[in-house]
């Protein structure tokens, strides 16, 4: 319609402007919009809007003679004005063209008479005039509407596609041109199971979306390149009815290469298994958890001293190695640590008293960490070793220091009764 030569409107119910194109403006110079289209005229054969838009049929143009008197010397200009009504075919997308009722299109009436004298007798017919108003009307929507599509299709940030319902495609972005090795014009002759062959399936998924509130369908699957590579995306197919200019639906195939994702996840994944090897390697038992308690990391060594498995420890609190009073607290002192900074076992060596998954009791020695995260939280690593064979090493020490004590620097009966009678003896001599 904007590229229309002659002058065009859209109207509104109540036959008020809503736009005009460029050949429009020219033509009446003043800003008619929001004007009422029969105010433009000076006559209308003793129509009023209401009597014309009580006639206009969808699809069915009238034409009307009419004529401007102008103000300044009187002379009556004539003009053939051709009004339709549009169908919601013809409007599109209802959401956006709800206010839009008919369509005007106003040439000069000298056009028509040129026309008539030299094709044929009389005036020219309401036939020909329907015939070259909807024909015009329906070139100017689908260039319309062609050109939206276009603008859809180029704005979006993946490869995109509009695909019609046989499959074959309509429109190829810039960026799924580059994702498939084609170029755009390669594309828009081919049919989408070329590229993708999972959609060979697109009229079953048709039917279910048109049978159904369904208005999308998305899977994982793998699309093949210009090149005959293959590679894995993601594939999302949308149901689009607002695109008139075309009688069946418009479906718009949006696809992303999984290929750098897979990358990073296997990247992340090696980084992952990287990590844990080497906290497996740790002869003790090591945790690392965080600002809520939050086991986020075990190793093996944690798993056999505490009888737990690893799924066991992932996501659940640390408060379950601990004995019943630290359980209760542990919550309060992280808390306390958070809101204040005072480290009271960050940095330390501390012992503790630990509880296995049988519920037994044990002694250790804990040594925390703390991990400071670029996004500002933290992380806590916890360094376990028992302490029960090192107790019960000292306590033999002790037992054998107090048996060389009480050999050596403790007089026995039989050695003070001795020493009592020599000295007896010494004494009478």
């Amino acid at each position: 319609m904007q590229r229309s030569a002659d002058a065009a409107f859209l109207l509104d119910a109540e036959g008020t402007i809503i736009f005009r194109n460029k050949a429009a403006q020219l033509m009446f110079l003043t800003n008619v919009n929001q004007m009422n289209f029969c105010s433009l005229f000076s006559s209308t054969r003793g129509d009023c809007w209401d009597s014309l838009a009580r006639n206009l049929q969808a699809g069915d143009p009238s034409s009307h003679d009419v004529t401007v008197i102008d103000e300044k010397d009187g002379s009556a200009l004539g003009f053939r004005v051709s009004l339709v009504k549009l169908s919601p075919e013809m409007m599109g997308d209802e959401d956006t063209n709800n206010d839009v009722f008919a369509c005007a299109y106003v040439t000069p009436a000298h056009d028509h008479e040129n026309t008539s004298s030299s094709s044929s007798r009389g005036p020219l017919g309401k036939v020909d005039s329907m015939d070259r108003c909807i024909h015009k009307i329906s070139e100017d929507v689908s260039d319309h509407y062609e050109g939206h599509m276009k603008d859809v299709v180029e704005a979006c940030g993946d490869p995109m596609f509009s695909v019609f319902e046989d499959g074959t495609i309509g429109m190829a972005n810039g960026y799924g041109a580059h994702m498939f090795g084609y170029s755009q014009e390669e594309l828009s002759k081919m049919n989408i199971s070329s590229i993708c062959p999972v959609v060979r399936d697109i009229q079953k998924i048709a039917q279910c979306m048109n049978g159904s509130a369904m208005k999308h369908h998305e899977q994982k699957t793998t699309a093949l390149h210009k090149s005959g590579r293959s590679f894995n995306v993601d594939m999302c197919l949308s149901l689009n009815n607002s695109f008139a200019g075309s009688e069946e639906p418009v479906y718009f195939a949006h696809f992303k290469d999984l290929s750098a994702f897979e990358d990073h996840e296997t990247e992340l994944e090696h980084k992952d298994n990287l990590c844990q090897a080497m906290c497996n390697a740790s002869f003790d038992p090591m945790f690392s958890i965080d600002q809520t308690g939050t086991i986020l990391v075990v190793n093996d060594a944690a798993c056999s001293m505490f009888g737990y498995s690893r799924e066991e420890f992932i996501n659940n609190n640390i408060s379950m190695i601990c004995n019943e009073k630290d359980s209760q607290s542990h919550d309060k002192y992280m808390e306390r640590y958070l809101r204040t900074g005072k480290r009271r076992v960050i940095g330390i060596k501390r012992p503790l008293v630990a509880r296995r998954k049988d519920g037994s009791e044990f002694h250790i020695e804990l040594g925390v960490s703390e991990v400071n995260l670029p996004d500002g939280k933290k992380v806590f690593c916890g360094y376990v070793r028992d302490r029960t064979q090192e107790r019960l090493d000292k306590q033999m020490i002790r037992r054998r220091d107090a048996v060389i004590k009480d050999e050596f620097f403790t007089p026995k009966k039989e050695d003070v009764r001795g020493a009592m009678k020599r000295n007896l003896e010494r004494a009478t001599q």
